[in-house]
């Protein structure tokens, strides 16, 4: 039985979102549930756009991903290289077979000269395709240009033929091909274009399965007359479903298409982005979704995906008024934080997460979220005893790491004193001082442990003053915490224990001049 290989072949034009990142997946997980081989090959052709900053930044986001790869970059392999800039001797090569077999042809139309014929298209309102002027040029002809110094592509001779895309998801799909036209391949720089680099590195580094997003399936009746005038077998095609926000519209910079590594950021954990993504399109056989990466690599099967657009619901619905405005990717740690949807699928994952791992796991994931947590210095190691304590006491409300060290710092805050004035002004104004007192002592004389004991406490006093909302909680804030804003106090009030809660009470009320 042949071998299963499949690839990732990001452009290092941009940080890997989320689309990309569950197209590497998808081969990631094929190749591991058949046994195969996962290789990233990066397609750097476009030399404007390519950077060597957003090539380290995808190898860093696939490592963060925990996607290792069998060949490419890095590892290497008996294929290489993986770079398509350092393989451009070997599209040569290839490109003068097709010339000298009359199966591809110079082109030294000017970009000015199409540029017309594809105005004169449109205003016709017809696509445009190549007329072929070039394709019937003499020897003689063409060497006299070359001598010129004239500028050239490399077109494909594009036979008519009807082209049968028999894709693992989509099903069979037919392309004619005199709609395509006699299409560029090797650009006026030297450089092969898209679909004809990735046909001959594909057949070469032996790939069996091509998975990847259904925009490329247009690409694919194109790059299945380069395997055939070549006479490469032919991989198996699989072209995933569309990936849309909330909204239902294809994510873009102002609808969630943001580097994968924020949500690294963000303290969710790359098992939970894993299994997150997985499920973009992909349902397991049993229906199961939280899933290990151990059960993921054994039942993936890219046949059971869906032609149906997946929804990325991580983020919540833009208002009318910030779609033109909000863009994901400018956007700081905190102000991403805020279109977060905290109901989202990912959410409900990463908490199951982080209260089912080890605490020593969760203790030395947290470590980079601590660097700046007002704690003394050692209890920043993940493995300090005392700090796993408190993790472990505060994990299951938590969406995300990145939410743990307010957490964390309430238990080593001493001497707590009033952050601003605006927090004295809370219990001083209005009927705060009756609320804190009835809270007090409702507090001191009961046996409260858990958040819907300390709900109830609340509603007592509120029940005891006449207050409610606004005009309840905050005066209760404030002299417990001494602040104005900050964790959810039921939560907070279980964590931190009775006995504690009444001493902050009692010193915050002190210092106000208060008896309660």
């Amino acid at each position: 039985m042949t071998e299963v290989r499949t690839r990732f072949a990001p452009s290092p034009s941009g940080f890997l979102h989320v689309g990309g990142a569950r197209t590497a997946l998808f081969n990631y997980l094929y190749a591991k549930a058949k046994k195969g081989k996962f290789l990233l090959r990066i397609e750097d052709t476009d030399q404007d756009r390519s950077t060597e900053a957003s090539f380290k930044i995808i190898l860093e986001s696939l490592k963060w991903l925990g996607m290792e790869w069998d060949e490419g970059p890095g590892v290497g392999g008996p294929n290489g290289p993986y770079t398509q800039s350092e393989r451009i001797h070997i599209y040569k090569e290839y490109t003068d077979k097709l010339i000298s077999e009359k199966k591809a042809y110079r082109c030294f139309c000017s970009a000015e000269e199409l540029e017309g014929k594809k105005k004169q298209a449109d205003a016709m309102g017809i696509p445009y395709i190549y007329d072929g002027k070039c394709s019937d040029l003499t020897d003689t002809e063409i060497q006299s240009q070359i001598e010129k110094k004239i500028p050239f592509t490399v077109r494909f001779k594009t036979p008519h033929k009807i082209v049968i895309v028999d894709d693992m998801i989509q099903g069979k799909v037919k392309f004619e091909s005199k709609l395509i036209g006699d299409f560029i391949i090797v650009k006026s720089d030297g450089f092969p274009s898209y679909n004809y680099a990735v046909v001959i590195d594909d057949a070469l580094m032996k790939i069996t399965h091509v998975i990847r997003g259904v925009g490329h399936l247009s690409n694919t009746p194109r790059q299945i007359l380069i395997f055939e005038a070549f006479g490469f077998p032919l991989p198996r095609f699989a072209h995933a479903s569309e990936i849309v926000g909330t909204d239902g519209k294809k994510l873009s910079k102002r609808a969630g298409a943001t580097s994968v590594l924020a949500f690294r950021d963000l303290g969710y954990s790359s098992d939970t982005m894993r299994n997150y993504m997985a499920l973009l399109g992909w349902t397991s056989p049993d229906g199961k979704e939280y899933m290990s990466d151990e059960e993921l690599c054994t039942v993936f099967d890219v046949e059971r995906c869906s032609k149906s657009p997946a929804t990325f619901d991580v983020f919540k619905k833009l208002k009318e008024e910030e779609k033109e405005t909000v863009d994901f990717n400018k956007l700081s740690l905190l102000g991403l934080a805020e279109y977060l949807n905290p109901k989202s699928k990912l959410n409900w994952m990463s908490n199951k997460y982080i209260r089912d791992v080890k605490i020593e796991t969760l203790g030395k994931e947290l470590e980079p979220f601590l660097k700046d947590c007002q704690i003394p210095e050692e209890f920043k190691n993940g493995t300090n005893p005392q700090l796993l304590s408190i993790l472990d006491s505060v994990r299951v409300y938590l969406d995300r790491l990145i939410q743990a060290p307010p957490y964390i710092e309430e238990f080593f805050l001493e001497n707590l004193q009033f952050e601003n004035e605006e927090a004295k002004q809370l219990i001083l104004d209005g009927n705060g001082k009756a609320v804190v007192s009835a809270f007090y002592q409702y507090v001191k004389s009961q046996n409260l442990v858990t958040p819907d004991d300390y709900k109830e406490a609340m509603a007592k006093a509120g029940e005891n003053t006449g207050e409610k909302g606004r005009t309840l909680f905050m005066p209760i804030r404030a002299i417990t915490t001494g602040k104005s804003h900050g964790l959810e106090l039921p939560i907070l009030f279980s964590l931190l224990g009775q006995e504690k809660l009444v001493k902050r009470m009692e010193h915050l009320s002190e210092t106000l001049g208060l008896t309660i």
